[in-house]
This record gives C-alpha cells, structure tokens and sequence, in this order.
C-alpha cells in the first residue's frame, strides 16, 4: 500500500517529503522505519498517522529500564495449567506446553494482526532486549523454546522510536530505514497549528512561533517545548485570547510549554525581555 503526504495529512499529521518517502518506502518494503530526534518532534505521533492512514491497529509497546522479552511475546498461563492437571484433562506434561496455554502479548498478536507495531523509546531498553528484537524485526518470526518458531501471520508495519539516550546497535539499525525528526521549521510549524486548529488568526500563529523557537533556541531551557505543547499554547490562546502572549501575561502560560521549575524560571526570564513585536 502506498502511503503518500495527503494520506498523513488526514490523520493530523504533516510530514515532509523525506518523511513520507522513507514511510513509503519502509512499509512496501516490510522494513521497520527507526526514528531519532528530540523528544516532542513527531515520533511517536508519526507511527499513529501511519495506522491511521493505512487502518491498522496501532500496538504500542512502550519500552523501560529492565524489560524483557516475555512481558512483549506472552507467558504460559500457569493457573490454566495447574487447573487442567487438577481436572486430570492431561497427563503429558509437554501437553500443558502448547498455544491452548499461551497467552499473547504485544508483539506476538502484532504478529497475527494486520497492524502498525510502535516499540517506543527503544534507547530505554537494555542491549539484551534490543538483541531479541532482531530475529522478530528481521525475519517476522518469534522462537519460543516450548512452542518452537513462530512466523508471523501478518507482518506489521513497524516504527522504533529513540530519543537518543543510549547509541542504538549497528545490527538493529542495518535491520531499519533510517529517519531523524528534528523541531519543524517556521512554515511546517505554521501549517501543523493551522491543521489542529483551522479558525486560528495567521497573525497569532506568527507571534506563537516566534515564542516557541526562541525557548527553543535558549541554551537554558533543558527540555524545548514540543509540537504537541506548542498546539496546546495555541489552543489556550484562542480560549482565554491574544493579550496572553504579550510580556505582561505570557509568564502565566508558560507552564504549557514547559514542564520544570527550573525551565520554567528560565523562561519567564526570557520572555519577560521580549518586546510587544
């Protein structure tokens, strides 16, 4: 299926080309698409246009510190068991070791459901975990020791995110295309708040960038407001209006940019100097 700049524009979601070439590319291909970038830039939003453009269902697995790949692929279903033995329903113990027993986890029905498979900030994963990943991501196949090797029923559409808190390996990435979301620029940022919000005055939209890229561009402000942060500013505007974003009162809004006490102390620091222009 062909995923075109239209397609994802429908979903909310305004992609460059390069995006939705690698995006096209990687899904006629069968080939996961890693994304990089700054948190707040689109990743993971990027992986729900995509289901949403192509109507798959979005799997999330959101990745952490520790975890392994039982809690992706599934379990046995220990009570199951021990109740079929109590009903004496088996007496071959490598019987009670079977898909009856099994019970799925994300990566598996992503496996056996036409789907978009988002694995989630996979740079929090360990190396070990990350290691698991290449025989699914690479050959759409599972190996459960008592079950043996599972190939996918469906191979899903699959988009790995990272913020780049850990190098990801050589083999996951040779395994991907390749994209990196950076902060849109000027005209991207624009038509973005312009798709969330259509009846939106071009001339605030204007002042709303302008404030956002210059936190941006401080190098005091530890987390940057992201794309998402930066629709809601502009939403609170359009309720509570304009005059909010001159010196005088903007400082009462920049907890919806930024979330810290320290970012938001720098900030109000900031924009307290900015002129009425």
């Amino acid at each position: 299926m062909m995923i075109n700049q239209e397609m994802l524009k429908e979903q909310h979601y305004i992609a460059d080309q390069q995006t939705t070439t690698v995006t096209d590319i990687a899904t006629r291909l069968e080939k996961p698409i890693l994304v990089e970038g700054p948190p707040g830039t689109g990743k993971t939003t990027l992986a729900k246009a995509i289901a949403g453009a192509t109507q798959k269902q979005l799997i999330r697995i959101q990745c952490y510190e520790g975890i392994t790949a039982e809690q992706v692929i599934g379990e046995f279903n220990y009570s199951k068991q021990l109740l079929a033995i109590q009903m004496g329903k088996n007496t071959d113990i490598n019987d009670l070791f079977t898909a009856e027993y099994f019970i799925n986890r994300p990566l598996l029905i992503a496996m056996n459901t036409p789907s978009v498979l988002l694995i989630d900030e996979i740079d929090r994963a360990d190396e070990e975990f990350e290691a698991f990943l290449l025989e699914a991501l690479g050959e759409f196949q599972i190996t459960v020791p008592e079950l043996g090797t599972i190939p996918a029923k469906h191979k899903p559409i699959v988009v790995l995110t990272s913020n780049g808190t850990r190098e990801i390996s050589h083999a996951l990435r040779r395994r991907s295309l390749y994209l990196y979301l950076d902060y849109p620029d000027t005209l991207k940022e624009k038509q973005i708040i312009q798709t969330h919000i259509p009846q939106i005055d071009l001339m605030l939209v204007d002042k709303i960038i302008r404030t956002v890229q210059r936190l941006r561009n401080s190098d005091k402000i530890a987390n940057p407001p992201s794309v998402a942060e930066t629709i809601e500013f502009a939403k609170a505007l359009m309720i509570l209006g304009e005059e909010f974003i001159e010196p005088e009162k903007i400082t009462q809004l920049t907890g919806i940019l930024l979330k810290t006490a320290s970012d938001h102390y720098e900030a109000n620091k900031l924009l307290s100097k900015q002129s009425t222009n």
